[in-house]
Protein backbone atom coordinates (compact mmCIF):
# COMPACT_ATOMS: atom_id res chain seq x y z
CA UNK A 1 0.00 0.00 0.00
CA UNK A 2 0.98 3.14 -1.14
CA UNK A 3 1.94 5.97 1.97
CA UNK A 4 0.82 9.68 1.40
CA UNK A 5 3.81 10.91 2.11
CA UNK A 6 5.59 8.89 -0.87
CA UNK A 7 3.27 10.82 -3.26
CA UNK A 8 4.19 14.17 -4.83
CA UNK A 9 2.54 17.13 -4.27
CA UNK A 10 0.28 18.09 -7.13
CA UNK A 11 0.25 22.28 -7.47
CA UNK A 12 -2.24 24.05 -9.88
CA UNK A 13 -2.30 27.25 -11.33
CA UNK A 14 -5.56 28.74 -11.90
CA UNK A 15 -5.78 31.05 -14.71
CA UNK A 16 -4.79 29.31 -18.12
CA UNK A 17 -4.58 25.79 -16.65
CA UNK A 18 -7.48 24.75 -14.48
CA UNK A 19 -9.75 27.26 -16.51
CA UNK A 20 -9.41 27.65 -19.95
CA UNK A 21 -9.27 31.72 -20.18
CA UNK A 22 -8.40 34.61 -17.90
CA UNK A 23 -10.02 35.30 -14.54
CA UNK A 24 -8.72 38.83 -14.23
CA UNK A 25 -10.69 40.14 -17.05
CA UNK A 26 -14.48 38.45 -15.97
CA UNK A 27 -13.60 39.76 -12.40
CA UNK A 28 -13.14 43.30 -13.88
CA UNK A 29 -16.66 43.34 -15.85
CA UNK A 30 -18.24 41.41 -13.42
CA UNK A 31 -17.34 44.24 -10.44
CA UNK A 32 -18.24 46.82 -13.37
CA UNK A 33 -21.68 45.58 -14.64
CA UNK A 34 -22.27 42.03 -12.79
CA UNK A 35 -25.29 41.39 -10.48
CA UNK A 36 -23.82 41.26 -7.00
CA UNK A 37 -27.74 41.19 -4.78
CA UNK A 38 -25.80 41.05 -1.35
CA UNK A 39 -25.24 45.00 -2.03
CA UNK A 40 -27.87 47.80 -2.55
CA UNK A 41 -28.15 49.83 -5.05
CA UNK A 42 -25.75 52.98 -3.94
CA UNK A 43 -23.36 50.60 -3.19
CA UNK A 44 -23.34 48.69 -6.69
CA UNK A 45 -23.25 52.10 -7.84
CA UNK A 46 -20.65 53.29 -6.59
CA UNK A 47 -18.62 50.06 -7.06
CA UNK A 48 -19.04 49.97 -10.78
CA UNK A 49 -17.86 53.52 -10.64
CA UNK A 50 -14.49 52.98 -8.89
CA UNK A 51 -13.92 49.86 -10.87
CA UNK A 52 -13.94 52.31 -14.29
CA UNK A 53 -12.08 54.97 -12.81
CA UNK A 54 -9.37 52.45 -11.99
CA UNK A 55 -9.69 50.86 -15.16
CA UNK A 56 -9.36 54.34 -16.99
CA UNK A 57 -6.05 54.94 -14.90
CA UNK A 58 -5.00 51.88 -15.70
CA UNK A 59 -5.26 52.35 -19.76
CA UNK A 60 -3.16 55.69 -19.30
CA UNK A 61 -0.68 54.15 -17.72
CA UNK A 62 -1.22 55.65 -14.21
CA UNK A 63 -1.11 51.93 -12.39
CA UNK A 64 0.41 48.87 -13.03
CA UNK A 65 -1.43 45.63 -13.66
CA UNK A 66 -0.85 44.71 -9.76
CA UNK A 67 -1.69 48.06 -8.70
CA UNK A 68 -4.74 47.56 -11.00
CA UNK A 69 -5.68 44.51 -9.08
CA UNK A 70 -4.45 45.38 -5.69
CA UNK A 71 -6.99 48.41 -5.60
CA UNK A 72 -9.81 46.71 -7.29
CA UNK A 73 -9.69 44.32 -4.09
CA UNK A 74 -9.70 47.32 -2.04
CA UNK A 75 -12.37 48.49 -3.56
CA UNK A 76 -14.51 45.05 -3.22
CA UNK A 77 -13.48 45.06 0.60
CA UNK A 78 -14.98 48.36 0.77
CA UNK A 79 -17.78 47.84 -1.00
CA UNK A 80 -18.49 44.96 1.38
CA UNK A 81 -17.05 46.52 4.80
CA UNK A 82 -14.93 43.90 5.97
CA UNK A 83 -17.70 41.53 5.55
CA UNK A 84 -17.99 37.68 4.15
CA UNK A 85 -20.50 38.36 1.50
CA UNK A 86 -20.62 35.45 -0.62
CA UNK A 87 -19.74 37.76 -3.68
CA UNK A 88 -18.28 35.08 -6.03
CA UNK A 89 -21.16 32.93 -5.85
CA UNK A 90 -22.50 34.18 -9.65
CA UNK A 91 -18.80 34.79 -10.73
CA UNK A 92 -17.93 31.06 -9.20
CA UNK A 93 -20.16 29.68 -11.31
CA UNK A 94 -18.94 31.77 -14.10
CA UNK A 95 -15.96 30.52 -13.92
CA UNK A 96 -16.85 26.46 -12.95
CA UNK A 97 -17.90 26.84 -16.45
CA UNK A 98 -14.82 27.55 -17.55
CA UNK A 99 -13.25 24.72 -16.63
CA UNK A 100 -10.74 22.99 -18.87
CA UNK A 101 -13.19 19.52 -19.95
CA UNK A 102 -10.08 17.04 -19.59
CA UNK A 103 -9.01 18.28 -15.89
CA UNK A 104 -12.61 17.19 -14.86
CA UNK A 105 -11.85 13.62 -13.90
CA UNK A 106 -8.00 14.16 -12.26
CA UNK A 107 -10.03 17.18 -10.10
CA UNK A 108 -12.61 13.90 -9.17
CA UNK A 109 -9.65 12.79 -7.83
CA UNK A 110 -8.80 15.28 -5.86
CA UNK A 111 -11.76 16.03 -4.05
CA UNK A 112 -11.35 12.06 -2.70
CA UNK A 113 -8.13 13.36 -1.08
CA UNK A 114 -6.09 10.96 -3.16
CA UNK A 115 -3.33 13.48 -3.37
CA UNK A 116 -1.92 16.03 -1.07
CA UNK A 117 -2.42 19.09 -4.01
CA UNK A 118 -2.43 23.13 -3.41
CA UNK A 119 -4.14 25.85 -5.96
CA UNK A 120 -1.44 28.50 -6.56
CA UNK A 121 -2.76 31.72 -8.36
CA UNK A 122 -1.91 34.93 -9.02
CA UNK A 123 -5.53 35.73 -9.26
CA UNK A 124 -7.32 37.62 -6.36
CA UNK A 125 -8.43 35.83 -3.51
CA UNK A 126 -11.60 37.34 -2.88
CA UNK A 127 -12.71 34.93 -5.48
CA UNK A 128 -9.77 32.66 -5.96
CA UNK A 129 -10.49 30.84 -2.01
CA UNK A 130 -14.09 30.44 -2.72
CA UNK A 131 -13.76 29.35 -6.28
CA UNK A 132 -10.69 26.75 -4.92
CA UNK A 133 -12.76 25.21 -2.15
CA UNK A 134 -15.39 24.64 -4.70
CA UNK A 135 -13.05 22.68 -7.26
CA UNK A 136 -12.13 20.56 -3.97
CA UNK A 137 -8.91 22.47 -3.00
CA UNK A 138 -7.93 22.22 0.78
CA UNK A 139 -5.01 24.91 0.54
CA UNK A 140 -5.46 27.99 -2.02
CA UNK A 141 -2.49 30.18 -2.48
CA UNK A 142 -3.71 33.02 -3.96
CA UNK A 143 -3.13 37.10 -4.20
CA UNK A 144 -4.47 38.27 -0.79
CA UNK A 145 -6.52 41.13 -0.44
CA UNK A 146 -5.37 44.36 1.66
CA UNK A 147 -1.61 44.24 0.54
CA UNK A 148 0.51 47.21 0.84
CA UNK A 149 1.42 49.13 -2.00
CA UNK A 150 4.22 47.47 -3.43
CA UNK A 151 3.99 44.74 -2.48
CA UNK A 152 3.56 42.38 -5.14
CA UNK A 153 0.94 39.55 -6.84
CA UNK A 154 0.97 36.13 -6.25
CA UNK A 155 2.86 35.12 -9.10
CA UNK A 156 6.33 34.97 -10.51
CA UNK A 157 9.07 34.89 -7.94
CA UNK A 158 6.56 35.56 -5.13
CA UNK A 159 4.32 32.69 -6.10
CA UNK A 160 7.77 30.48 -5.91
CA UNK A 161 8.14 31.86 -2.46
CA UNK A 162 4.77 31.75 -1.30
CA UNK A 163 4.97 27.99 -2.02
CA UNK A 164 7.95 26.95 -0.33
CA UNK A 165 6.78 28.82 2.83
CA UNK A 166 3.71 26.21 2.52
CA UNK A 167 5.59 23.31 1.95
CA UNK A 168 7.96 24.07 4.30
CA UNK A 169 4.86 24.60 6.78
CA UNK A 170 3.46 21.34 6.20
CA UNK A 171 6.24 19.47 6.26
CA UNK A 172 6.49 18.57 2.15
CA UNK A 173 10.09 19.77 1.33
CA UNK A 174 11.16 16.45 0.76
CA UNK A 175 8.08 15.37 -1.53
CA UNK A 176 8.42 15.61 -5.35
CA UNK A 177 6.34 18.26 -7.02
CA UNK A 178 3.90 18.23 -9.83
CA UNK A 179 3.37 20.96 -11.35
CA UNK A 180 0.27 22.27 -13.40
CA UNK A 181 0.77 25.35 -15.48
CA UNK A 182 0.32 27.08 -19.01
CA UNK A 183 2.90 29.84 -19.09
CA UNK A 184 6.42 31.18 -18.52
CA UNK A 185 5.41 33.47 -15.88
CA UNK A 186 5.99 30.54 -13.65
CA UNK A 187 9.41 29.62 -14.30
CA UNK A 188 10.67 30.34 -10.51
CA UNK A 189 8.75 27.45 -10.00
CA UNK A 190 9.30 25.22 -12.52
CA UNK A 191 12.62 25.13 -11.88
CA UNK A 192 11.91 23.77 -8.14
CA UNK A 193 9.36 21.19 -9.39
CA UNK A 194 10.24 17.45 -11.04
CA UNK A 195 7.55 17.65 -13.29
CA UNK A 196 5.58 20.15 -15.09
CA UNK A 197 2.19 19.08 -16.30
CA UNK A 198 1.70 21.69 -19.11
CA UNK A 199 -1.57 23.53 -20.44
CA UNK A 200 -0.10 26.53 -22.74
CA UNK A 201 0.90 26.68 -26.57
CA UNK A 202 3.41 24.61 -28.01
CA UNK A 203 5.69 27.30 -28.62
CA UNK A 204 5.84 28.58 -25.10
CA UNK A 205 5.84 25.12 -24.24
CA UNK A 206 9.59 24.93 -26.64
CA UNK A 207 10.38 28.18 -24.45
CA UNK A 208 10.01 26.94 -21.00
CA UNK A 209 11.61 23.31 -21.87
CA UNK A 210 14.73 25.31 -22.92
CA UNK A 211 14.91 27.64 -19.79
CA UNK A 212 13.57 25.24 -17.24
CA UNK A 213 16.80 22.80 -16.33
CA UNK A 214 16.41 19.55 -15.28
CA UNK A 215 12.80 20.13 -15.35
CA UNK A 216 10.73 17.49 -17.17
CA UNK A 217 7.32 18.20 -19.05
CA UNK A 218 4.84 16.33 -20.20
CA UNK A 219 2.24 18.43 -22.95
CA UNK A 220 -1.32 17.61 -21.50
CA UNK A 221 -3.00 21.04 -23.65
CA UNK A 222 -5.26 17.73 -25.91
CA UNK A 223 -5.30 15.23 -23.79
CA UNK A 224 -8.35 13.74 -23.36
CA UNK A 225 -9.70 12.84 -19.76
CA UNK A 226 -9.06 9.74 -19.27
CA UNK A 227 -5.24 10.00 -21.05
CA UNK A 228 -5.03 12.64 -18.53
CA UNK A 229 -6.05 11.23 -15.48
CA UNK A 230 -3.76 8.14 -16.00
CA UNK A 231 -0.80 9.78 -16.99
CA UNK A 232 -0.77 11.86 -14.10
CA UNK A 233 -1.71 8.24 -11.97
CA UNK A 234 1.40 7.09 -13.58
CA UNK A 235 3.71 10.08 -12.41
CA UNK A 236 2.33 9.80 -8.61
CA UNK A 237 2.75 5.38 -8.68
CA UNK A 238 6.19 6.14 -10.21
CA UNK A 239 7.23 8.56 -7.38
CA UNK A 240 5.25 6.37 -4.72
CA UNK A 241 7.59 3.00 -5.60
CA UNK A 242 10.72 5.08 -5.73
CA UNK A 243 13.17 4.46 -2.39
CA UNK A 244 14.77 8.30 -2.96
CA UNK A 245 12.98 11.56 -1.84
CA UNK A 246 12.78 13.84 -4.58
CA UNK A 247 13.67 11.55 -7.25
CA UNK A 248 11.61 12.67 -9.95
CA UNK A 249 14.59 13.53 -11.99
CA UNK A 250 14.57 10.01 -13.45
CA UNK A 251 10.78 10.43 -14.11
CA UNK A 252 11.18 13.03 -16.33
CA UNK A 253 13.31 11.26 -18.77
CA UNK A 254 10.34 9.01 -19.96
CA UNK A 255 7.73 11.62 -19.45
CA UNK A 256 9.03 14.22 -21.81
CA UNK A 257 6.74 14.45 -24.95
Amino acid sequence: MRSADSLPVLIFDLDGTILRTNSFPLWVVYLTIGRIPELDLRQRVSLSMHTMRLLLSRKIGRLSHDELQRRLQMAWQAAIAGGCLPMANPYEARLLRRVRPNLGSLLSLMVKREFDSVLATAAAADYAEPLGRRLGFQHVLATRANRIAGEPANAGAAKRRAVGDFLRHAGWCDRSLILFTDHLDDLPLILDCDVVCWFGSADMLAKARAMAGKSGFVDCRDMSPQVLQATVLGLCDYAAHSSVPRAMGSLSEITVS
